[in-house]
């Protein structure tokens, strides 16, 4: 059934590494800023930290950046 079918992976696998990339950064940017907070407030603030490298990786996306790896 889904012999002659062939799936290009490279649109979708470059993006996602340049995600991990961006979210690992960021957080160990946010680590050695910020790593002197108490405990609870700085795994508080590290989801939100995730989330902004989220949104610094999704910008570009629609910029045209996702072109780059088609």
């Amino acid at each position: 059934m889904f012999d002659g079918v062939k799936f290009d992976w490279m649109p979708i696998i470059g993006p996602l590494i340049v995600l991990i990339v961006t979210m690992v950064s960021v957080a160990l940017i946010f680590k050695l800023l910020f790593s002197w907070l108490p405990k609870r407030l700085f795994n508080f603030l590290l989801g939100p930290v995730c989330l902004i490298g989220l949104y610094l990786w999704a910008i570009p996306m629609n910029v045209g950046f996702h072109e780059y790896f088609q």
